[in-house]
């Protein structure tokens, strides 16, 4: 064949035939051409007819065209079903005969510079490269050559080719993005705290019923150490036998967990495969950290034993342990934790949400360790005189014998501290539902529906003229038209929202349109820019950072828990031609609708993946009264392309659901909280009531009433729990002041209010309960004993 000039074209015999066209004659070539919008215009270019072609060779090779879809295998060209227009009924009996004889074989040709000049795309210049072996040699001589050669010179991945282990990387993805063991774990030893104090209050009530055994024992000459180390053995036997039971109720809850799981709680993981697995090693941490946290406990209630004198222990007195004087270090104590917390809370609304979630549990052990240490130093200072009048006084009265046994007033109000912290700080990372779709400031964006079809679709939603291309009616293509509906590009990938259960590692691409970037909307968490005050954080998105760098925004829950990235942190990614690029957080989302993927802007998007033709997301913002009716037309108009539509609200709802599943979870553990505090007041109640069975037989015997004394009692009870309330509720709220203040969010102060009382109520309720059984047994007895 002649080498082409650029304005020059051949024509096989077959057309020229049906052209009446002649060597030097002008050629006419319409074509077309795919613009900006992946939409389809028509171009023509001349040529001159350089000469004509027999239908021998190359001139009837069917495989140098590129094979399409819909066209490849037919028939008959009217069985064509082409992903471009084509005008089925211009075809004539003559095409038909051409396409039994020769099918897809060109008919005509230009010189390569010419065809990448006219036709070239973001897809690229070439749709083939045909290879002939060299002299002396057979194609099979060049398909070895080549396979030996080709992985020398040819980056792969460029090629679209790529090795993955598969197996590792499903291993790594089912560890999950986050393993929140760490925060349960966390929340739990406030648990483990309150369990840890009442073994120990419990063991010392023990130890004071056998004050008059253990001074016989060290009265004939045991010595404080052997009366320890058999305290010891005693508990640490009971400790085998509760952290047996305590390992089969563990699993009993974890299974119980699961299966909420699986059945309340579906939504949060979308699966009810589900099951229990138990590691035998973490039930023998569990086996032995549990003995070792008891056997502490009780040392720690034995370690004053030894100051007690054997004449005191024989009198079945205790109160050795216990000092009048006002603990001084208590106060050194609480100042110190408090001034910590302090820092700590000004520190994480410093750097912001992305540090709210670690220091808390640092605030929240200060607060809790420096409000106790403050109440020991309130009752350490010994009796004081009453300046109120009846039932005031009586009250009064009651509160100052709180004092009186200073360490186990000081547990029992650790144990209700303890169940009130966790709930105060669970209750302000709940997250509620109330979601206004319309608002542009919200994590909606003023978007009332999303919509991802299975097959990308190149034309424009809101044109009438195209909506009617697509199989709408004329009405509804009008009603379509009056909406404001943005294409987005969509590249596949895993999705980085907590509804994935396992780590993603390539997440879902959007490319965002210049239409939406300058629309704006949505709330921030974050912006990279000075101040973070930018008029439309999505203009970040345009241009390039620096080469292989792209600007993109990333949802702050999606971003911190499952990528483990921040503002200013890149996603390593790779584009199509193989090459490493990365995607550099500059915006991040609050609680929006695109949790489940990275935006960057279309321009980038085109450039990286450019064989991502159409759209396959759409955001539309139709009166929220009209969404579902929209919705609807839509899916229904639309099925062939597998379009699903979903209101934006209910998207944010299924993200929202996640989070309060686990502070459901978490919540558990302030129910058992609660549950050992309550336990541990009405321990407490019962014991001073019983011990002071003498005193309030004196007071019964000056005149003083049963109610009167009911009273009392009730008021030092009361006033542990009014405490513990107090100083686990304040803890709470400092340590879940960053994350309030950096989210922006309330603190839902009805329920919280609501569950306090509960809490009190609850309380008050045992203890009501301990006094009227108390109290019924005759007091006669007691005061003779006096």
């Amino acid at each position: 064949a002649p080498v082409l000039a650029d304005d020059e074209i051949l024509l096989d015999a077959w057309t020229a035939e049906d052209l009446g066209a002649e060597p030097g004659d002008e050629i006419v070539v319409t074509y077309y051409v795919v613009g900006e919008g992946d939409e389809l215009s028509v171009e023509a270019t001349p040529f001159r007819l350089r000469g004509v072609l027999e239908m021998v060779g190359l001139a009837i090779d069917s495989t140098l065209t590129p094979e399409f879809p819909g066209i490849e295998g037919a028939d008959d060209m009217s069985a064509w079903d082409p992903p471009f227009p084509v005008d089925l009924d211009a075809i004539r009996e003559r095409d038909e005969a051409y396409w039994d004889d020769y099918g897809a074989a060109p008919k005509a040709f230009v010189s390569e510079a010419t065809g990448r000049r006219l036709w070239r795309s973001r897809f690229g210049d070439l749709t083939a490269i045909r290879m002939a072996p060299p002299a002396g040699e057979s194609i099979a001589d060049l398909e070895r050559s080549l396979e030996s050669e080709l992985t020398r010179f040819v980056d792969l991945p460029a090629a679209g080719l790529s090795v993955r282990p598969l197996k590792e990387e499903g291993l790594r993805g089912s560890r999950g993005a986050t393993d929140f063991a760490g925060l349960f774990l966390a929340l739990s030893m406030f648990l483990i705290a309150a369990a840890a104090m009442l073994v120990g209050l419990l063991f010392r009530l023990g130890v004071e019923q056998r004050a008059r055994e253990i001074g016989l024992l060290r009265a004939v000459g045991f010595r404080n150490r052997s009366v320890r180390g058999a305290l010891l053995a005693e508990g640490g036997l009971l400790a085998v036998v509760g952290a047996v039971l305590g390992l089969l109720l563990a699993l009993l809850y974890a299974w119980l967990m699961l299966a909420g799981l699986r059945t309340w709680w579906l939504p949060a993981v979308g699966t009810p495969v589900l099951f229990l697995h138990a590691e035998p090693t973490s039930l023998v941490i569990g086996f032995v950290a549990s003995i070792a946290i008891v056997l502490f406990s009780i040392w720690w209630s034995l370690r004053k034993l030894g100051k007690i004198p054997a004449p005191a222990l024989l009198a079945g007195s205790t109160a050795a342990i216990d000092t009048a004087t006002r603990p001084r270090r208590a106060r050194t104590v609480a100042i110190v934790c408090a001034v910590l917390a302090l820092a700590l809370v000004g520190w994480a609304v410093t750097v912001g949400t992305d540090a709210a979630a670690g220091p808390a549990f640092g605030i929240g052990a200060c607060m809790l360790v420096g409000g106790l240490a403050w109440f020991a130093y309130r009752i350490g200072g010994g009796p004081r005189r009453a300046n109120a009048l009846g039932s005031l006084a009586v009250v009064g009265m009651g509160t100052r014998n709180s004092g009186r046994n200073r360490g186990r007033s000081l547990l029992s109000v650790g144990l209700v501290a303890s169940a009130c912290f966790i709930i105060v700080v669970v209750a302000a990372n709940r997250v509620g539902h109330d979601i206004d779709v319309e608002d542009r400031t919200s994590g909606t964006g003023g978007f009332t529906l999303i919509a991802e079809s299975d097959v990308a679709l190149v034309a424009d939603l809101d044109q009438a003229e195209t909506l009617t291309d697509l199989g709408f009616a004329a009405t509804d293509a009008r009603r379509l038209g009056e909406i404001d509906i943005f294409p987005v590009r969509l590249l596949p990938g895993e999705d980085v929202s907590c509804l994935n259960l396992y780590r993603p590692e390539r997440p879902r691409v959007l490319g965002v349109p210049r239409d939406m970037i300058e629309r704006g909307g949505f709330a921030f968490q974050q912006v990279a820019a000075p101040g973070g005050d930018v008029a439309n954080p999505w203009q970040l998105l345009e241009g390039e950072i620096e080469p292989g760098v792209i600007p993109a925004i990333a949802d702050n829950n999606s971003a911190l828990w499952v990528l483990h990235v921040g503002l200013g942190d890149d996603i390593v990614m790779v584009d199509e031609g193989g090459r490493e690029i990365r995607l550099r957080l500059v915006g991040l989302l609050a609680r929006s609708l695109f949790q489940s993927e990275v935006l960057i802007s279309e321009e980038n998007f085109k450039r990286l993946y450019p064989s991502r033709t159409g759209y396959s997301v759409f955001l539309a913002d139709p009166p929220a009264e009209e969404a579902g009716e929209i919705a609807g037309l839509l899916e229904a108009t639309l099925e062939d392309f597998g379009l699903d539509v979903s209101g934006t609200g209910e998207r944010i709802a299924s993200f929202l659901a996640v989070e309060n599943t686990y502070m459901s979870t978490f919540q558990t553990l302030g129910g058992l909280g609660l549950i050992l505090g309550t336990v541990g007041l009405g321990i407490v109640l019962l014991r001073n009531v019983l011990e002071r069975r003498g005193e309030l037989a004196t007071l019964r015997a000056f005149g003083y009433r049963r109610s009167t004394l009911s009273w009392m009692v009730l008021s030092e009870n009361g006033a542990l729990l009014v405490a513990g309330i107090g100083i686990g509720t304040l803890a709470g709220l400092v340590a879940s002041a960053p994350y309030l203040i950096a989210a922006g969010s309330r603190l839902p102060w009805a329920s919280l209010l609501a569950t306090l009382s509960v809490v009190f109520a609850i309380g008050m309720l045992a203890s009501v309960l301990a006094v009227a059984g108390t109290l019924r047994v005759p007091l006669l007895p007691a005061l003779k004993a006096e």
